[in-house]
């Protein structure tokens, strides 16, 4: 048996959650990216009172570890001289390119 969530303060409500939710998905917009269905879903789970943040954040770490895992292989592997960066997913691409 799954013991009970515990949530903060400001997270009692469903409501409460939803707006934590609603604005950290704002701040993520205005920085140019959009979360993706999955993280939508889990967002979904976090306001009905099914998972806690840290669990919203620990499922998106874990589907984007063989992403970040192979560009951390690629990185020390590639020794081009230029620097390398981790690839984003299609859905985390900014809309602009704002410092180039």
């Amino acid at each position: 048996m799954q013991e009970p969530i515990t949530y903060s303060e400001r997270e009692k409500t469903p409501a409460q959650r939803q707006e934590l939710i609603d604005n950290a998905r704002a701040w993520s917009v205005a920085q140019g990216a959009v979360p993706s269905a999955r993280a939508e879903e889990l967002y979904a789970r976090y306001v009905a009172g099914e998972l806690t943040l840290q669990g919203v954040t620990e499922e998106l770490r874990r589907q984007d570890a063989p992403r970040v895992a192979a560009a951390a292989a690629q990185a020390a592997s590639g020794a081009s001289g230029t620097p390398t960066t981790i690839p984003r997913r299609a859905e985390m691409q900014p809309e602009q390119d704002f410092l180039t």
